[in-house]
């Protein structure tokens, strides 16, 4: 059996967010769940499907993170895997600060 093993740390963050299919324009409003480099679980209503290529807009703490994305797994309780596909500079600036406050937030818990 083969274990998954995510690509970079993932840190819990539950801020709002917003996904829009870009094949449909259908938006569908929900809240991360977990963050990391590459992606992020978000906790959606209905209307949302493995394979969609989409929008995701996340808003925390006054700065706002956009990208290109692809749905790549949905999973009861869980939501929708995002795997971020295209980021540009200053939205991958604002993705790294929250990333690197959550491992300053994590390190000091422990």
């Amino acid at each position: 059996m083969r274990v998954k093993r995510t690509r970079a740390a993932r840190y819990a963050l539950v801020v709002p967010v917003i996904l829009t299919d870009l094949e449909t324009g259908h938006q569908t409003q929900g809240n991360t769940w977990d963050v990391s480099a590459f992606g992020c679980q978000v906790m959606t209503g209905n209307g949302t499907q493995i394979g969609a290529r989409v929008r995701i807009q996340i808003n925390h703490k006054g700065d706002v993170f956009e990208a290109q994305g692809l749905v790549v797994n949905m999973r009861p309780l869980m939501g929708a895997g995002v795997a971020f596909k295209k980021i540009e500079d200053n939205h991958r600036m604002v993705l790294e600060k929250w990333l690197e406050e959550l491992r300053s937030q994590k390190s000091e818990k422990q």
